[in-house]
């Protein structure tokens, strides 16, 4: 368990079939739910409307040879996304973005993801 005044410095991702992947540090994780947009009024109150957020994953995934970029290009997975305090969440029937593409010079590709929910577990 975590001590109190500890906070998130590591993130391990598994994804579906593919299994824990290596990443850099850095990946972060976008709940995604309901965005709120203030809408100001002349007579000095502020209103808002909303609307929904998707959920997002962003990682650089190391470029080893056991992973691939056509590998990296995923739909219908559940993700999960544990920090080294503890937290853990899944990515309920997540999906690539887009092509997650080779950097050769840093050895990683830049991976994208987004799902239908993200539930806390």
């Amino acid at each position: 368990m975590a001590a109190s005044n500890e906070v998130v410095g590591r993130a391990k991702i598994s994804l579906g079939a593919l299994g824990e992947i290596a990443t850099e540090k850095g990946a972060t994780l976008d709940p995604g739910g309901i965005k709120r947009n203030p809408k100001p009024a002349d007579n000095g109150r502020v209103y808002f409307n909303s609307e929904t957020a998707v959920p997002e994953m962003n990682c650089k995934v190391m470029a080893t040879p056991a992973i691939s970029g056509p590998a990296l290009n995923i739909e219908g997975a559940t993700v999960l996304f544990e920090t080294d305090i503890g937290q853990k969440y899944m990515m309920v029937n997540a999906f690539t973005l887009d092509p997650a593409p080779l950097d050769a010079g840093a050895g990683t590709y830049d991976l994208k993801m987004s799902a239908e929910s993200v539930e806390e577990i």
